[in-house]
């Protein structure tokens, strides 16, 4: 019965509209069309806004990603920052003592600098807070200052603690990438801590003496022509030869005369190292230095000995000093510069 009556209503329903079909446009584009593209243009405008939300939220994330990148890329520039800075300070090392309690020299150091204590364990460092930077200068006078200073501090210490391990000037620890200024002076006390220990050890109640032997050239030369036979009788010879062959002659002495002055002064070298040698620990042969025109140095000694062996050093010095020809330059006590 429904599903008849549901026929009957289609039906007249088909009939009104194919009757009004005209009416019912204008009444749809009048009424009905304006307020569908409305509902049309209104979802249009909501799925616009939906989308411009997510776009949005993706592009503050994005952002926010780019601010975290940036705040994260200053962090490290800062940190780059602050660690290149820090790389740039130094700890200048004047020498290390034996001690682990903290001291402070006052101004002493180069420049003006305060110096201190760095303690490790039993050991500790002399040192002032620097550049991390070469102490460097074209006038002679300022470094001269700087390497007299640098010889005080370490003597300063030395009467302090009786004993120390002296730094070359300019020894400069410096901070890197990975550790401090701080820490890798601390990591260089315990790398080298039993052989600093050990040297300390060698060197307590020592100290360190200057020993220079000169002689007067001239007249050992005047004294070797005398006495040397072969340079007698070239000599004799000399004088009765025509002048080219004079000059021949007076070439051949001088180069004579000059190797038995090398072979004396080695002669005399060996027999003083032997006198010298028996009153000290050890002995380093340096260079000898610029000569005068009379006095030439013919030995440059450092030693390193008991101090109560001073005495027997300077007086067996002292015989050396009293030969003819020859004379001494003793200096010291100093801390062992020259054997560490």
């Amino acid at each position: 019965m429904e599903e008849i009556i549901k026929q009957i209503v289609q039906k007249q329903i088909r009939t009104i509209l194919d009757n009004n079909r005209d009416v019912i446009s204008k009444i749809v584009k009048k009424s009905i069309m304006p307020e569908l593209y409305k509902m049309v243009q209104d979802e249009i405008n909501r799925e616009f806004l939906g989308f411009a939300e997510k776009q949005q939220t993706s592009l503050d994330q994005d952002i926010k990603n780019q601010d975290s990148l940036d705040l994260q890329a200053q962090k490290e520039n800062s940190h780059n920052f602050k660690q290149g800075a820090f790389n740039k300070q130094g700890k200048y090392l004047y020498c290390i003592v034996k001690g682990n309690e903290e001291e402070k020299f006052s101004l002493i150091g180069i420049d003006g600098n305060k110096v201190y204590t760095f303690c490790h364990k039993a050991l500790c460092a002399i040192i002032h807070d620097c550049k991390a930077k070469p102490y460097q200068s074209d006038e002679e006078k300022i470094v001269a200052q700087w390497v007299l200073t640098h010889q005080k501090v370490i003597e300063r210490a030395w009467e302090t603690y009786g004993v120390v391990v002296p730094a070359s000037f300019d020894t400069i620890i410096v901070g890197d990438k990975e550790f401090t200024e701080e820490e890798n002076l601390k990591k260089w006390l315990e790398d080298h801590y039993d052989d600093l220990l050990a040297k300390i050890e060698k060197f307590s109640g020592k100290a360190e003496y200057g020993v220079q032997i000169f002689w007067d050239a001239n007249q050992m030369g005047a004294r070797i022509s005398r006495e040397n036979e072969q340079i007698r009788k070239i000599n004799e010879e000399c004088r009765s030869k025509s002048k080219g062959a004079a000059y021949m002659y007076r070439q051949k002495l001088e180069n004579l005369l000059k190797k038995e002055l090398e072979n004396q002064a080695e002669t005399c070298f060996k027999e003083f190292y032997n006198k010298i040698k028996a009153h000290v620990d050890d002995i380093k042969i340096d260079k000898t230095k610029n000569n005068t025109s009379d006095q030439q140095m013919i030995m440059n000694l450092a030693c390193i000995m008991p101090r109560e062996n001073y005495p027997l050093l300077g007086d067996a010095l002292e015989k050396i000093d009293q030969m003819e020809f020859f004379s001494v330059r003793f200096t010291g006590p100093w801390p062992p510069y020259s054997f560490v």
